[in-house]
């Protein structure tokens, strides 16, 4: 017989696959809407403001589907997800088509055009720009996008590509002491 130990070193060990992607953790009936950042056939790493705590029975959604588990483990904005049953990682991660590229294009266009970046709600005004200020703008945009499912469906690898750039600012800042 195999040791919980043992057991739980080997679903540890499953092929992961980084993403981001929108879905709802639910407990206790309670709704977390969330950012899953890697899943596997056993769980998941999902972040979110607010979480269960960890031992919590909870409910991933994400569409139509939907596993139970519990919360394995709550640090910081994020957590462990525990799946009771395996699931099939390639139906939780395909992508949907999206209606509204159309008001993307238009963000886009505002952002690039100079001065226009105030024009887009909660980007910094122009002339107050600042590493700081850039990093702010950059992190609330991804937020933002991360919870419009049809941006994180269509465009998982950008979005994983953004909040990267965002995190290697913030330790950029960190490290020069300017405030964040």
């Amino acid at each position: 017989m195999k040791s919980v130990v043992a057991v739980a070193k080997n679903a540890r060990t499953a092929s992961r696959s980084n993403v981001f992607l929108t879905a709802t953790l639910v407990a206790s009936g309670r709704s977390y809407p969330v950012r899953v950042r890697n899943i596997s056939r056993g769980g998941a790493l999902v972040d979110a403001a607010e979480l269960p705590d960890a031992g919590s029975a909870v409910t991933l959604q994400r569409g139509s589907l939907s596993v139970q588990g519990a919360v394995a483990w709550r640090e910081r904005g994020h957590c462990g997800v525990r799946f009771d049953t395996p699931i099939v990682v390639a139906e939780w991660v395909r992508r949907v088509g999206y209606s509204g590229q159309e008001q993307v294009d238009k963000m886009v266009r505002l952002v690039r055009l100079p001065g226009a970046a105030d024009e887009v709600s909660g980007v910094t005004p122009a002339g107050a720009d600042s590493m700081g200020a850039i990093a702010r703008d950059l992190a609330a945009a991804c937020e933002r996008l991360a919870c419009i499912p049809e941006v994180v469906s269509a465009a998982p690898e950008e979005l994983l590509v953004l909040d990267a750039i965002a995190q290697r600012l913030e330790k950029i800042l960190r490290a020069s002491g300017e405030p964040s």
